[in-house]
């Protein structure tokens, strides 16, 4: 595919789960017959490439190693320009749609991939800590012209209490469109699967169909 559309993955705050949201979405993508290529470039933590090793390093019951049904690449300041680096990935990879990881404390390298995102996705818990980084980020949205879409995780109840709050404050007062599907605090499918292939994809299954939907509307 000469030009797969390009959805970048970044809140400027750490811990927001930024990594979990590009694996799992690519474990979901990969699951609907997408050739999906991540680019892991947080390249203060990592947390992609962690991940991926971990699950490379792992034997299943019979001794054979697993594999992932995507593929993964890392990124660094020295490794050049990170647009030029995805776009060979890209190429040497086949992908249909890439997913880029960048870190929650480094804008400069958000500005470098939204010259070509598709999509800005915002993993966003509802505390008032995450929340009050809107700003932040939006505004590098803005000033590309790149759709950001707020991604509501570790909701304690979907749709209610301090998730329907956050949502009320992200779409009211910060204007930004707010993804329906919510990732609720879910620890034992989302936080114990680190390095692992997730046996439940959970609320990123419907999360993919939403965002391609958003995709093909934009």
């Amino acid at each position: 595919m000469p030009n797969p559309p390009w959805w970048v993955i970044n809140y400027l705050k750490g811990g927001s789960r930024k990594t979990t949201t590009s694996i799992f979405l690519a474990f979901a993508l990969a699951a609907s017959g997408e050739d999906v290529l991540v680019v892991d470039a947080d390249h203060g933590t990592q947390g992609v490439t962690d991940w991926a090793s971990r699950v490379y390093a792992t034997p299943d019951p019979e001794g054979d190693f697993l594999s992932l049904p995507f593929d993964v690449v890392q990124w660094s300041p020295q490794s050049g320009l990170l647009v030029p680096f995805v776009q060979r990935a890209a190429k040497d990879t086949g992908a249909q749609r890439v997913l880029i990881d960048v870190g929650g404390e480094a804008p400069e390298v958000l500005r470098q991939v939204l010259v070509k995102a598709r999509l800005l996705i915002a993993p966003i818990g509802p505390e008032e800590g995450e929340l009050s980084r809107v700003p932040a980020t939006a505004s590098l949205a803005k000033a590309a012209r790149v759709p950001l879409h707020a991604l509501l995780t570790r909701v304690p109840a979907p749709g209610k209490g301090i998730a329907r709050d956050a949502r009320r404050y992200l779409a009211e007062d910060e204007h930004l469109p707010v993804l329906q599907t919510e990732i609720p605090q879910d620890r034992e499918t989302y936080a114990h699967v680190w390095g692992k292939i997730p046996p439940n994809l959970g609320a990123y299954a419907p999360l993919a169909d939403e965002l391609r939907m958003w995709e093909a509307a934009g």
